[in-house]
């Protein structure tokens, strides 16, 4: 008998038929109409698989973090079904929750696109489960987007709307997301569920995202999250849960975006073969290493200038320094205060990593032996390691001959003087 025992046979077989059975709803507002199948008046409910044990694992030196779950209308704003995938998303919310992460529900019927343009602005994560939308006739229809509680929202609309973070991760459950579908009667081959699991997910990765899960089961997401931030790498987590079988999985790369892996994975029920497991994405990333905290970097700790008042010069006229985010690849802004008033830091804000600012000296005694200190703070946005940085600063204006300069001990804030005047 293929990968499962006759118990997880059964619970599929549930599953499979509750499918069925929602799909019945979805009707489109444009295009050619698409052959709706009939709706059992009560369909099952399916079996949530109970997480496996451990507890939470939280992640360190991430940045806030934030979520966006959607659940669309299945067999009504509150219908069983409905409410069962609130429930199955709140599995993955509460994982999500106990590592910190700021999570916006949108759940039926309140799913209004606009709010949930508005949350998504910026978030890591965006998890939806509902109705998968097709967009042609079968059997080789055009797939994607969101079937929300007052609207389709296409492919289009996600490119166009959608402002993930960088590296954004997401998860879909619905017919087509995975490859399969419960209009399919037969197994449709792994071409057809490549161009569908391909089609569904190209849009987040035209906005940026960098890891795409589709599971038909309830507790799907819930364990996706908890291997991530116990540390697994994407494609750890995918091949983590228990409807992963290295006997059946296909691996490829997503046609549009071939830095992109595209892992789909299959049960056998009903009599043929149902694509009901995919991934697409960068298998060998952590959360770490995709949402890294921004760290403000190469920026020294102090700045020393010498005036010599027999040369009457500075033995360095000003000092260029580029604040780098050394933690990440985003650029960072950053603004400067300056404490006294014997030296200029110009611009007093800019952008890594091409924004550069200038210490100069401009207001001083250049006839009496003297020392002066200050300050410039370099600060950036709320949350960026090694932020606030204060750089301190010190002028010495001495009665020496400058006598031999070494720049590299200069970047030390070190000088040489002729002690006899010379």
């Amino acid at each position: 008998m293929p990968r499962t025992t006759l118990s997880k046979i059964y619970r599929l077989i549930a599953l499979f038929t509750l499918l069925l059975g929602g799909m019945g709803k979805i009707t489109l507002a444009a295009g050619p109409a698409p052959h709706t199948p009939s709706t059992p008046p009560c369909p099952p409910q399916p079996e949530t698989i109970a997480p496996a044990a451990g507890g939470i694992a939280r992640m360190q030196n991430l940045p806030p973090l934030k979520a966006v779950l959607i659940v669309g209308p299945i067999d009504g704003d509150n219908g069983s079904w409905t409410n069962q995938e609130k429930n199955n998303m709140e599995l993955a919310a509460a994982e999500l929750e106990a590592n910190g992460v700021t999570v916006h529900r949108f759940y039926a019927p309140n799913n209004d696109w606009e709010q949930i343009k508005q949350a998504a602005d910026g978030a890591h994560f965006l998890f939806y489960r509902g109705h998968g939308v097709y967009w042609s006739p079968m059997p080789h229809p055009t797939v994607g987007g969101f079937a929300l509680a007052n609207r389709f929202v296409s492919s289009d609309d996600i490119r166009q709307d959608l402002h993930l973070a960088t590296n954004s991760i997401v998860m879909l459950y619905g017919c087509f997301t995975a490859g399969g579908s419960s209009l399919d009667k037969t197994d449709i081959g792994i071409e057809e569920a490549k161009r569908r699991v391909a089609q569904y997910a190209d849009p987040f990765f035209d906005v940026g995202a960098a890891g795409y899960y589709a599971d038909w089961f309830g507790s799907a997401f819930q364990m996706f999250v908890r291997y991530l931030f116990q540390g697994q790498t994407l494609g750890q987590a995918y091949e983590s849960y228990f409807d992963f079988n290295p006997n059946t999985v296909y691996r490829t790369t997503h046609p549009d975006h071939p830095q992109m892996s595209a892992w789909l994975d299959k049960d056998y029920w009903s009599g043929y073969w149902q694509y009901n497991d995919a991934f697409v994405g960068l298998p060998n990333e952590t959360l770490l290493s995709l949402f890294a905290v921004s760290t403000l970097g190469n920026l020294p700790d102090t700045r020393t200038f010498v005036y010599s008042i027999p040369d009457q010069r500075l033995l360095s006229s000003a000092y260029e320094m580029t604040p780098l985010n050394t933690g990440n690849d985003d650029p960072l802004t950053w603004s400067l205060a300056q404490a006294g008033e014997w030296f200029t830091a110009t611009p007093m804000d800019g952008v890594t990593p091409s924004s550069s600012f200038w210490i100069t000296p401009t207001a001083f005694s250049t006839d009496t032996v003297a020392s002066y200190t200050g300050a410039v703070t370099v600060t950036a946005p709320p949350g960026t390691d090694g932020s606030p940085h204060r750089i301190d600063l010190t002028l010495r204006v001495v009665n020496t001959h400058f006598s031999y300069i070494y720049f590299p001990l200069i970047e030390k804030a070190s000088y040489f003087l002729n002690t006899n005047g010379k």
